[in-house]
Parts: C-alpha cells; structure tokens; sequence
C-alpha cells in the first residue's frame, strides 16, 4: 500500500513537472464564479456523524447489492441474454463501487484517528459519491428487467359502418343506365 502510494505521488509529481508549465490559472477577478461541490454540504459534519453516515451509506449499498443479484437470477429464470447481460453489467459497477466504498470506511477510520480533517472530508466524500452512483445503477439496473407486455390473446375488431346510400351490391342498387352515356366512337367514319 505504501509502494502504491509513493508510486502514484512520483507520478502526480512528474506530471506536474512536465505539465506545469504550460497551465496558467487564471487570476481570481470581482466577476469569477465560486465553484461549489454539492458534497460540501455534508462536509460541515462531525467525524463520528460522518463515521455513521458511511456506515449507514454502506448499509444501503449492501442491500442494493442484494437486490441486483436478485435481477440477476431473475434474467436466469426468463432466459433473457440481453436482459442478463445488462444486469451482470451494472452489478459489476456496483461491486466496485462498493469495494471503493469500504476501503474508504476504512480509510475514513484512520482519519479520524489521526484527526485528520482533510483527509476525514475527501474520504467521507468517496463514500458519498460512491452511494449515489450506486443508487443510479440500482435504477439502472431495474430497468434492464423491465415489466414485460402481457399478450392476452389475439384482437377482435369490429366495425360499424354507416351504411353506404348509393351501394351497387346492395338490394337497392341504383341503376346507372339511365344516366351514364355510353362513350362516343372516335372515329368519324361510323
């Protein structure tokens, strides 16, 4: 863990060297916008508020795991590739999501023992994140099932016509001779 650590901060630092350069903040002006992340509200929470707050956000994303594993088998049942294929998709996002999550649980505990806050805020933040991409995939993932349409049978349709007044195969029919001329000869021999 401490090799990766290093590792990852010898390459932060090297792209900072190479790319440092060529980046220019721009100068904070009366008129620049403040950029607000919305996890910041949840920021302003006490370490132990925090600690269960992820314990309860992991709570929540273990049950989403459950449920999605239930579609799983469900996609099973029907025989459904295209319906499977998409479940197993998002419950494999859920699992890493997961993972990240309670690795940072347990980062988040080393934190606060070490009174931290920095690293207590951007943990618990992880976490936070974590949750609501689960809660996407959950979603996500309940749509892949779907309600299927029930076919009840074959259609009857009946139709009402008005009644046509002037029908040739009626009993009525109207007798046309008297008043459609036959055509003329084009010939003026006849």
């Amino acid at each position: 863990m401490l090799k990766l650590r290093n590792t990852l901060f010898l390459a932060a630092l090297a792209s900072i060297a190479l790319g440092g350069s060529l980046l220019r903040a721009q100068p904070a002006g009366d008129d620049a916008p403040e950029v607000t992340a919305p996890v910041q509200k949840e920021a302003n929470l006490t370490p132990a508020e925090m600690q269960s707050a992820s314990e309860k956000y992991l709570k929540e994303m273990q049950d989403i795991l459950v449920r999605v594993v239930e579609l799983q088998n469900l996609a099973r049942k029907q025989k459904d590739v295209i319906k499977l294929n998409c479940v197993n998709d998002k419950l494999l996002q859920v699992k890493q999501l997961l993972n990240i999550a309670e690795a940072g649980r347990t980062d988040l505990i080393e934190a606060i023992a070490q009174q931290d806050s920095d690293s207590t805020a951007h943990q618990f933040s992880q976490i936070s994140i974590a949750k609501e991409k689960t809660d996407g995939l959950h979603g996500e993932a309940e749509g892949c099932i779907g309600e299927e349409l029930i076919f009840l049978g074959p259609t009857e349709v009946t139709v009402d016509d008005p009644g046509l007044p002037d029908d040739p195969t009626g009993e009525d029919a109207f007798d046309w001779s008297d008043v459609i001329e036959p055509p003329g000869y084009a010939s003026p021999f006849l």
